[in-house]
């Protein structure tokens, strides 16, 4: 596994579900996000989840920003901020 990115923030959009952003620098592989992602949410929990969809965009100060929308299979509580997010 790769890693992502962490989580910086976590939203619900009524219409699209759990969205999980990140801040870090995008690594060239971004692009090769997939239909599935696992969430390392603790030392010893780890979660397999759908990608519904991705966005990439600029932040203010000019970093790249990773929206990855989970849809409605997880509720954003679930999530904490400082998950790791790993492509498989």
């Amino acid at each position: 596994m790769e890693k992502l990115m962490e989580v910086g923030d976590v939203f619900e959009s009524s219409k699209n579900g759990t969205i999980i952003v990140g801040n870090d620098p995008v690594p060239t592989s971004v692009s090769q996000i997939g239909n599935n992602i696992v969430l390392q949410i603790s030392e010893h929990e780890m979660l397999h989840l759908r990608v519904v969809s991705v966005q990439i965009s600029n932040s203010p100060n000019d970093k790249k920003m990773v929206g990855i929308c989970l849809g409605k299979s997880i509720r954003p509580e679930d999530i904490p901020v400082g998950s790791t997010v790993y492509l498989i």
